[in-house]
């Protein structure tokens, strides 16, 4: 039976859209595809009203707050860049006049205990597509010793049988630095110059997210986004 040539156009394109990269790296015959980027810092307090919004609406944010306040840590409230950073990504594809757009966002907020000797923090991140179709979120919780902010234990927040729970597990963070060799030399050599300097777990991941730039934000959506899920498209292939 003949498909009519607008019919196919459409599957066509249906299909290039929940492909992997490769599918955009060698698009098939007829269809031009297009990604544009745009990467930007947010501002201190922008952030500290969004983990507020989601400390108040959102059942994994509090249960990492929970986690965290039953151990003697509060949020952070000054609105500094040690205390609190965000990223934002958003890119854009184009096949024959059909557009897909997807949002990446990182919030991370610091949060403090003067008794303890740990530095911990909360983050957030997501991506989403603009039409609201799809999303996928992955809620954090880092700690380090004060001394060393840069030797970082990692926690997520998952389901279970029993509710909400908070694991501990080698997955963001440890795609990140896995992925530095992929963003360049000069993305390594700000990792070591920031683990010097820095003085809380927000700082020094801020000073390496600014130091490595536009790829830092695309490798941590690639960390968060995994191979089989539909955002791989826009930001990579990566286990976390």
């Amino acid at each position: 039976m003949r498909v009519r040539m607008p019919v196919f156009i459409a599957m066509l394109l249906g299909l290039i859209f929940m492909a992997l990269p490769s599918s955009f790296a060698e698009p098939e015959d007829n269809v031009t595809v297009t990604v544009n980027s745009e990467v930007e810092i947010l501002g201190e307090s922008y952030v500290s009203l969004a983990m507020d919004e989601l400390r108040l609406s959102d059942p994994y944010v509090q249960k990492a707050d929970q986690f965290l306040t039953d151990q003697g840590f509060t949020p952070a409230s000054e609105t500094i860049r040690d205390n609190l950073f965000g990223i934002k990504q958003t890119y854009n594809a184009s096949a024959d006049g059909e557009e897909e757009e997807e949002t990446y966002q990182l919030f991370l907020q610091e949060y403090s205990n003067p008794a303890s000797n740990n530095t911990t923090a909360i983050g957030r991140m997501s991506i989403k597509s603009s039409d609201g179709t799809y999303a996928t979120e992955y809620t954090f919780i880092l700690e380090a010793p004060k001394e060393n902010v840069s030797s970082i234990e990692e926690r997520y927040v998952g389901e279970s049988d029993e509710g909400l729970e908070v694991v501990v597990a080698n997955s963001w963070w440890t795609c990140i630095l896995g992925q530095l060799p992929q963003i360049g030399e000069e993305c390594q050599a700000g990792v070591a110059t920031c683990r010097q300097n820095a003085t809380s777990i927000v700082g020094y991941i801020g000073c390496v997210a600014t130091n490595c730039g536009p790829s830092f934000s695309k490798h941590s959506a690639c960390c968060n986004c995994g191979c089989s899920r539909w955002c791989s498209w826009a930001f990579g292939c990566c286990h976390m």
